[in-house]
């Protein structure tokens, strides 16, 4: 397998679980199991998408948001998924560097959002990338 198929199959699994901690009662518990659960998710995507970018486009990105702006075209994202993927890359780097209750609460409304652009970038991959 290679390291495009490994990527993605450890995406698929990522959103599946994050799917599940969404999907569970609210708890203050799961609410911050479910935005642990998307960090690990998006970190996956951009990469993944780094990734299929690369390999299948031959494309170089470097950043979430520069791989996100890319992917618009090659993969006929909506204006409006990339806008929602700029907020993903925004969001993940402010969870991971502050926290707080009221933030926290806020992240996590956004979740749902979040999971099902993830869901719909990580399928177009895998079609036109055959994986």
């Amino acid at each position: 397998m290679d390291y495009l198929e490994e990527k993605y199959a450890q995406l698929e699994q990522a959103l599946r679980v994050w799917k599940r901690a969404l999907e569970a009662p609210f708890s203050d518990l799961n609410r911050d199991a479910s935005i642990q659960r998307y960090e690990f998710s998006f970190e996956l995507l951009w990469k993944v998408a780094k990734k299929y970018l690369k390999e299948i486009e031959g494309v170089e990105c470097s950043s979430p948001k520069s791989c996100f702006r890319e992917i618009r075209a090659t993969l006929e994202i909506s204006d409006a998924d990339i806008e929602i993927c700029m907020s993903m890359t925004d969001d993940r780097n402010l969870s991971v560097h502050t926290y707080s209750e009221e933030m926290a609460n806020e992240l996590y409304r956004r979740l749902s959002m979040y999971l099902e652009v993830a869901e719909a970038i990580s399928k177009k991959i895998k079609e036109k990338a055959k994986l």
